[in-house]
């Protein structure tokens, strides 16, 4: 499933781009703290991982700024090796996954100029409704339950349609199998999505919300669009699904 959902894709990085934007912790190498020693690890970030390695990579970054010393920060070396054994010896680790979106939503407020609004996710899209029933249709907790079931639902399908393709090439076996490996590569996604909702929320960073972190750091000019239009059209879904839920209730 972690394969399939692609969501390892930055511990290959140096396979793909001459200079990614950031690199994984334990795949970063860099020159003693005595030449920056300005630029060390937040400890507001967990220690069992979650954006400290995008704010430590965008702190060198902003030194090269200021020192104008190029954008060129970060270089792969796709023939060094970093032997790191699965978590959980492969099987599912939700928990893993999830510390990161807890600590990685922190890089939202660290680096304000790397973010970019969207519409809500599905998890965002409930929480609202939650709050506007709360406020103002306390009679309709039933058509709220509706509706967040069928939000999941068409979230988690779409999910599922997106990463078949990916299944299929990670999976052997019957179609089932595939099936099952692509909504459990979605189910991955959408934890993080859900870890990240009740951070900004237990924080009271409520700004946060509907706001998302550029990853790619400007040098693939197709991430944000993209990203927002794939917000667009799933809000347009989502509230397609409302619209019709209280209608008939």
């Amino acid at each position: 499933m972690l394969r399939t959902c692609n969501i390892m894709f930055f511990y290959g990085i140096a396979e793909h781009m001459t200079h990614p934007p950031w690199g994984v912790t334990a795949n970063l190498l860099v020159r003693g703290s005595r030449h920056n020693h300005t630029i060390q690890f937040h400890h507001r970030y967990p220690k069992t991982g979650g954006g400290e390695d995008i704010d430590f990579v965008f702190q060198f970054k902003r030194w090269n700024a200021y020192k104008k010393l190029g954008d060129r920060l970060v270089v792969a070396v796709p023939g060094a090796k970093v032997l790191h054994p699965w978590w959980r010896e492969g099987n599912r680790c939700y928990s893993q996954i999830n510390g990161w979106a807890w600590g990685d939503s922190l890089c939202l407020t660290a680096w304000p100029e790397k973010t970019f609004r969207t519409l809500p996710n599905w998890a965002e899209m409930i929480a609202f409704l939650l709050v506007v029933t709360s406020l103002y249709f306390q009679s309709d907790w039933k058509a709220l339950l509706i509706a967040s079931v069928g939000i999941v639902t068409t979230e988690h399908l779409l999910l599922t349609l997106q990463y078949y393709p990916h299944s299929c090439q990670h999976v052997k076996g019957w179609f089932g199998k595939k099936v099952l490996v692509a909504f459990g590569a979605g189910t991955i996604i959408s934890s993080q999505e859900i870890t990240r909702l009740i951070a900004h929320i237990y924080r009271g960073h409520l700004l946060c919300l509907c706001l998302r972190v550029d990853w790619n750091d400007g040098q693939n000019p197709h991430f944000k669009l993209d990203t927002q239009l794939r917000s667009i059209l799933r809000f347009m879904v989502y509230v397609g699904i409302v619209a019709g839920v209280y209608w008939a209730t």
